[in-house]
């Protein structure tokens, strides 16, 4: 099984948003680690890369890196435009 940890400057960007935002990402990524982080929300013509970008919450992204060895998915950006 997967886990997933904040690497900068993810730590700063989510420290500044607020709780809720924070929950909302923290409920996303546990749902990305419990499946294959790499196929989480893929579609079907997209190409398989380590790096991704989703959607999360009501109007956020956040950016991780899938590094398959050490079963890791590192979170390195969060945006929120809400």
């Amino acid at each position: 099984m997967f886990r997933w940890e904040l690497e900068d400057p993810a730590p700063e960007q989510l420290a500044g948003m607020p709780a809720p935002v924070q929950l909302a990402l923290s409920d996303f990524m546990d749902a990305v680690v419990i499946v294959d982080p790499a196929e989480y929300q893929r579609l079907p013509d997209e190409p398989e890369r380590p790096l991704r970008t989703l959607p999360f919450g009501e109007a956020g992204l956040v950016t991780f890196l899938v590094y398959e060895p050490d079963d890791l998915v590192l979170v390195t950006r969060v945006i929120w435009t809400g």
